[in-house]
């Protein structure tokens, strides 16, 4: 497959899954919807959170929790490549049910200051589950 197929076929597969679940909340108001899908399509605010918050429009809430992140899957591109085990791939043993937040300063409205890495505060455990209230 050419990456041209295969870039299309993710663009068409995001705007499909965003498209229903913004169908279904503009039809359930008040509703709550779950979406568990590849973290390759939720990675760095693009994908199928992207497409729904644009489709939803801004008063729709969206939030994505990845888990079991690496550093690779969720710090920007590029940033960790030289870091030792930063691929879980190589390391399945090393996966841990995790979740980065960031520091008490820093707006997390504002998607260039989350990106930046000195923004982060560190990476919170879990044990075997998340809960999710809204």
């Amino acid at each position: 497959m050419t990456f041209r197929r295969f870039l299309s076929g993710r663009i068409l597969w995001d705007e499909g899954m965003a498209s229903a679940a913004s169908k279904w909340c503009s039809e359930n108001s008040g509703g709550l919807i779950l979406g568990l899908v590849g973290a390759d399509h939720v990675k760095f605010d693009n994908g199928i959170p992207a497409r729904f918050k644009r489709m939803a429009g801004p008063n729709v809430p969206c939030t994505t929790v990845i888990i079991n992140p690496t550093l690779i899957d969720s710090m920007p591109s590029g940033s960790v490549a030289s870091v030792s085990g930063s691929d879980s791939s190589a390391f399945p043993e090393r996966i841990t049910l995790q979740l980065s937040y960031l520091k008490d300063e820093v707006d997390p409205n504002n998607y260039e200051a989350r990106r930046l890495p000195e923004n982060t505060g560190g990476v919170l455990g879990f044990s075997d589950y998340i809960i999710v209230t809204s």
